[in-house]
Order: C-alpha cells, then sequence, then structure tokens
C-alpha cells in the first residue's frame, strides 16, 4: 500500500502550473544585477536597513537577496564578546555590500548617494505586483557580475522549501574575489 494516493483524476493545466524561474541550484553564476535598492525595516522601532539585490543569469533564472547593512540599532556594526573583550564586528551583509560595490563600480557603498529607483513589489491586498518607487543605487543596475549562490532549505511547520542566497560576489571576468592577488590563485 502506498503512503500517498495517486489521483489519476486530477489534470494539471498550463494556466495553473507555477513557472518558478528562481536560481535552482548552488552554484557560481555570471549575471546581470536588475535591482539595487534599500530597504527599511517595517518592524516598529527597528532602525534595521538591508541592501536588496536581484540578478538574473543569462538563462533568465533569478534571485533577489537581503543583505543587513545596518543593525535594528541603526549601526553598522555589532558588538561581541571574544576572550572577555567586547569588540565591535561589522555587519555580515554590509562586508557584501562593499563587495558587490567594489566589483561593479570601484566604490564602496557609503561613497554613493542613494537615489530615486524603480522596482516591483507585492501587494498583498491586491495579490499583485506594483510598480514602486523608493532609495537605491541605478548605476549599479545592468551591470555584470559574478554571484554564489548558496541553497538552503527552510522549513515551515510540514512545509519546507529551498531558497537561494547570494553568499558572495566576484568578478565574471576574472573569476577572483574582491582584493584577491590574481598571482596568488591556484590552478
Amino acid at each position: 500500500m502506498a503512503w500517498i494516493k495517486k489521483n489519476e483524476e486530477v489534470e494539471v493545466t498550463k494556466e495553473l502550473e507555477y513557472e518558478n524561474t528562481s536560481i535552482s541550484v548552488s552554484n557560481a553564476y555570471e549575471c546581470t544585477i536588475t535591482e539595487c535598492r534599500i530597504a527599511k525595516s517595517k518592524t516598529q522601532g527597528s532602525k534595521s536597513v538591508s541592501l536588496v539585490v536581484g540578478i538574473k543569469t543569462d538563462e533568465g533564472e533569478t534571485n533577489k537577496t537581503f543583505f543587513t547593512i545596518m543593525g535594528k540599532d541603526g549601526e553598522t556594526y555589532f558588538t561581541s564578546t571574544y576572550q572577555g573583550k567586547t569588540v565591535k564586528k561589522q555587519h555580515f551583509g554590509l562586508s557584501i555590500a562593499n563587495t558587490l560595490f567594489q566589483l561593479a563600480i570601484g566604490k564602496e557603498i557609503f561613497d554613493v548617494e542613494p537615489q530615486e529607483v524603480e522596482y516591483k513589489q507585492w501587494d498583498a491586498e491586491d495579490k499583485t505586483m506594483k510598480d514602486v518607487t523608493g532609495d537605491g543605487f541605478p548605476e549599479l543596475i545592468g551591470k555584470k557580475i559574478g554571484a554564489c549562490v548558496q541553497l538552503t532549505k527552510e522549513i515551515c511547520g510540514a512545509d519546507s522549501k529551498e531558497i537561494g542566497n547570494i553568499e558572495h560576489f566576484f568578478d565574471p571576468e576574472t573569476g577572483l574575489m574582491f582584493g584577491e592577488d590574481p598571482d596568488t590563485k591556484k590552478d
């Protein structure tokens, strides 16, 4: 006896099939930046800010990742205790954001003033994608970049799904990470 019953009477029509264009394999990709904007926390009292980066491969696969650049206290760093000493550490998302900016335009994120950009956002009330405007970095949109995407499994109750997150950026021409010396790269 099967643990799940196959229902032969159900016919899936093309109109109802979900077309997923998200990157579905952990790998390094050469892609184009399609979105680069700032997202502020919607949590009451939080001053957290993220950089939202959207990418698209030549094959049309997409990914969008949020990088924390300022914590809930509005600072670009957090404090941690290491061997009895309190140390300040930069948010990891800020390090990745700076890598992206250095590779794409040769500047750090704080050297670039945000400007108004248009992007699509899900409207929960209307259940549609809407065009909205906000602060972002239009000079990065359309730039070629290399992105390392890692899939992780997200479990919510009895359901699970795989989510792709950009873990790092690299120069698509050389294959090197920012600051990596080409003379020390091993074959």
